[in-house]
């Protein structure tokens, strides 16, 4: 009697350790990281963008992919040179989701673009805009766009916003855990951007 008792015992002691600890010890977690943007907000069709050669071209034709967009003036200081390196290399460690994210550069000037800050900037698709018109669109504070990092999902909504001076390997999870969920989801059909 006593072995079975034991036996029970022995079986039912992950189910009363889980329920202990989920509904009397439940550790809070830590708070996934960046800030959710509500309301999501749509790209707006009316945003003015411009390649580097002077061609309009509208963020809407990226829908489909995960982007990860910047803003910054065409000098691109330190801070700037370092969210491009972050957003490069985080989209790198995606490994096979890698294709699925674009890394978007706008440049809120008319200032050339620093050609130091080219190597670092490979692959990121850099357009100019109007600062009045992206900051009707990307949250922002103190009036400068330059800093955070933003994430618009694939069906064109800005819906996270990541901090100045980020911590990349926060980020790279906070997007590898969305690509991972998202990954049943069909997407229109968008071809590989370089």
């Amino acid at each position: 009697m006593l072995t079975l008792w034991l036996l029970f015992a022995m079986a039912a002691a992950p189910i009363v350790a889980a329920f202990f600890l989920f509904y009397v010890v439940h550790p809070a977690g830590k708070p996934p990281y960046g800030s959710l943007v509500e309301p999501q907000r749509p790209i707006p069709l009316n945003l003015g963008l411009k390649t580097l050669d002077g061609q309009p071209y509208n963020l809407k034709r990226l829908e489909g992919y995960w982007l990860m967009v910047m803003a910054a003036p065409g000098a691109c200081d330190k801070e700037c040179q370092q969210s491009l390196f972050y957003m490069r290399q985080i989209r790198i460690a995606q490994g096979d989701n890698r294709d699925q994210v674009v890394r978007v550069w706008l440049v809120t000037d008319d200032a050339p673009i620093n050609p130091g800050v080219l190597e670092p900037a490979e692959g990121t698709l850099i357009l100019r805009g109007n600062p009045q018109q992206l900051a009707s669109w990307l949250p922002h504070k103190d009036g400068s766009l330059q800093g955070p990092t933003w994430l618009v999902d694939p069906f064109g909504h800005l819906m996270m916003q990541f901090p100045a001076n980020p911590d990349p390997t926060r980020m790279r999870r906070v997007l590898a855990k969305l690509l991972y969920n998202n990954a049943g989801i069909k997407f229109k059909h968008v071809e590989p951007v370089q």
